[in-house]
């Protein structure tokens, strides 16, 4: 007698929310640590974009693609935002950034500056929506 298939119930919880940083403050320890801070940076912030949406480079494929394939980090300032405005579209929000953001990367030193800045009040604005304390 064949077994009739159990439904399958899918237990869904809150999704976590990432950490509201300050851009400046991230900008001084990027340069007190002499760019070390900035590995941590993007782990922590991939992490937080992957644990959040479900997909996209985790905070350890960043890592294994810093350290092995440095080549592959090339990417980090188009795909970043790519996926904070796909976060933001994936919530029914419209996107406030994408991939283009990443040529500001190329203005000598503003550009970086002004790309972190935007990068990072666009991620507390979405954290503090969803309820992250500053």
């Amino acid at each position: 007698m064949p077994v009739a298939p159990q439904p399958v119930t899918v237990v869904t919880g809150p999704k976590p929310v990432g950490a509201i940083r300050s851009p400046g403050i991230v900008i001084l320890l990027i340069l007190v640590t002499c760019g070390i801070y900035g590995i941590v940076y993007y782990y922590k912030t991939f992490e937080e974009l992957r644990n959040w949406r479900g997909q996209g480079w985790s905070g350890g494929l960043y890592l294994l693609f810093t350290f092995l394939l440095p080549f592959m980090t090339f990417a980090i300032p188009w795909l970043l935002p790519a996926y904070i405005g796909r976060m933001y579209a994936e919530d029914g929000q419209p996107k406030p950034i994408t991939g283009n953001s990443g040529w500001w990367i190329l203005v000598p030193i503003a550009g970086g500056i002004i790309w972190l800045v935007v990068l990072q009040n666009r991620l507390n604005e979405f954290w503090a929506s969803k309820g992250a304390q500053a």
